[in-house]
């Protein structure tokens, strides 16, 4: 080797050295970011000289991972926001076997009508028999305003995530930009692909999605079930139609659940979907069919009512009109005619709630109607889901504890997929972030190299200057 070539190689080892420390020094700069991932330099052979250098800056990713990752991580999103909305409703709903919970209150009122039969003329036991009826009502319309609040909660918590995954993919595309401009294995670039998968990693929350990785160093953003939302540095932004239930992204339709759409099905904003296009609607179903099932029981027991007229159970003082069920669980009103203080008389209770008169004050014939009526078998709507045939305690109880188990599942799948993630997250750690006691000892092994380059100069300047003297 010549003297000219060994000044060269060393001058690129210097060169090189500098490079790595400078991407240390970096690392170690930014150990605590979560959103940093550790730089490394890639070496080659100089095309002229024989010496080396830093041909790029490579950033140490790992794709399993980071895709295993988003996937549970828009999974743990998705079962979370589906408790926490349902939740708001079946704290209000209340739990099985509690005295809140309306299985409890049925069997309250059966209780009281039973005790009523075999005194139809004390006061106290007519007494008991309101308070238990009204007691049901507040049950049943407070579970059907929390189910409101519920579906207005969710309604609102969906245009919120659209406007910050919206905001996300913008972030996107102009990273895309960014990165196609700069020179592959630059730090200007490895710092705007940090910035895209941090974005990428805040969609996963929002919506499951895949990402197509193009030539140039740019990405394409794809919903799980294949409709584009970002290509290139061109976005497709997420709109929902209330009206209509539908998610469209651009002018795709992205609905989740929707047979033959190519939408998403996990993150927050796929559980806020389904929760106002179908969880809560369903629920709500349900519920105005035990309400309609309960003024109808009523109605169809008392023989002194008249065509058309409202029985102890109301909907908001009329009676049942099978093409006004929706909403009926909130319109739902114990009828004026058996309270006092609305100018009634509790005696109704006992003779019908249609009686224009007393009658014999020990007669429990109406009464017992009630009570059986109550055990009975009633017909419910099957498109409801919960069959076609029971008793209202029994409709009830399957109806509680379906809604708090959807409830409850969602919140157990929530945690089972965010420990994954976690899990996950801390492999990536170890591949993808920075160990600052590896960062030194590079820095020690670079400064060795350093120095060795050094003292190959300093021996060729000295040989040099030998030479130079002995002409």
């Amino acid at each position: 080797m010549s003297i000219t070539s060994a000044l060269l190689s060393s001058r690129s080892g210097l060169a090189v050295a500098g490079t790595r420390a400078g991407i240390a020094s970096e690392n170690i700069a930014n150990a605590g970011r979560t959103d940093y991932v550790r730089r490394n330099a890639t070496l080659s052979s100089q095309t002229t000289g024989g010496g080396v250098e830093v041909s790029s800056i490579r950033r140490d990713v790992d794709g399993a991972l980071q895709t295993r990752e988003r996937s549970d991580r828009a999974q743990a999103s998705y079962n979370q926001t589906l408790s926490a909305g349902l939740a708001l409703y079946t704290d209000r709903l209340g739990e099985m076997g509690t005295p809140a919970a309306l299985p409890a209150r049925i069997a309250a009122l059966q209780s009281d009508l039973d005790l009523m039969a075999g005194t139809p003329a004390a006061t106290g036991a007519q007494r008991s028999v309101l308070n238990s009826a009204e007691e049901l009502v507040r049950g049943i319309t407070g579970a059907a305003t929390a189910l409101g609040a519920a579906q207005d909660d969710a309604l609102s918590g969906l245009r919120n995530d659209l406007t910050e995954l919206n905001a996300l993919l913008r972030d996107v595309a102009e990273m895309n930009a960014t990165i196609g401009d700069a020179a592959p294995g630059t730090p200007r670039r490895a710092t705007a692909e940090d910035a895209r998968d941090a974005a990428l990693d805040r969609i996963t929350e929002y919506a499951d999605v895949t990402v197509l990785r193009q030539a140039d160093g740019r990405i394409d953003v794809i919903a799980s079930g294949g409709a584009a939302l970002v290509e290139g540095t061109e976005t497709h932004a997420l709109s929902f139609d209330a009206t209509t239930g539908t998610l469209r992204a651009g002018e795709v339709d992205v609905t989740p659940g929707r047979a033959g759409v190519r939408g998403v099905s996990a993150g927050s904003l796929s559980a806020r979907v389904d929760l106002v296009t179908e969880v809560l609607p369903g629920m709500s179903r349900q519920l105005d069919g035990l309400a309609a099932a309960l003024v109808t029981t009523f109605e169809g027991a008392d023989a002194s009512l008249g065509a058309g007229q409202a029985g102890l159970f109301t909907d908001a003082g009329a009676a049942y009109d099978p093409a006004a069920r929706e909403g009926l669980a909130e319109r739902l009103a114990v009828n004026d005619a058996v309270r006092p203080d609305a100018g009634g008389a509790l005696w109704r209770l006992r003779d019908g709630i249609g009686a224009a008169a007393e009658g014999a004050a020990s007669d429990p014939t109406q009464v017992l109607a009630f009570v059986g009526a109550l055990e009975s078998a009633q017909s419910f709507d099957p498109a409801d889901g919960l069959g076609a045939s029971n008793t209202l305690a029994d409709y009830a109880a399957v109806m509680v504890s379906e809604h708090n188990v959807a409830t409850s599942e969602a919140g157990v799948r929530a945690e089972s997929y965010a420990a994954s993630a976690a899990a996950i997250a801390h492999q990536r750690s170890s591949t993808e972030g920075v160990n600052v006691d590896t960062e030194l000892q590079d820095l020690l092994s670079i400064e060795q190299s350093y120095a060795a380059n050094s003292q190959v100069i300093s021996a060729l300047t000295r040989m040099m200057d030998t030479l130079l003297e002995a002409v």
